[in-house]
């Protein structure tokens, strides 16, 4: 597969340097769990740093919705 879903599987993949286009809810950075806030947020980063995409989707916007159903992030992948 060239996706990951999941926050288990997206990690692994962004440890990997696999992402290419890391897509995050921006309901993940609000999130009232202060630890798993910052958890996106570093994870983004590194998405960042290792010169990727990384795309917020707003929860107002369907495509938001629907990312938030799968999980709320996802990563398209550089390779399987």
């Amino acid at each position: 597969d060239r996706v990951c879903y999941g926050p288990k599987q997206t990690k692994e993949a962004v440890e990997k340097g696999a992402v290419a286009t890391l897509m995050v809810a921006d309901s993940l950075f609000r999130n009232a769990n202060v630890v798993t806030r910052r958890h996106y947020v570093e994870l983004a980063e590194t998405v960042k740093e290792s010169g990727a995409t990384v795309l917020i989707f707003s929860s107002q916007h369907v495509s938001g919705q629907q990312l938030a159903q799968l999980s709320g992030i996802a990563g398209v992948l550089r390779f399987p």
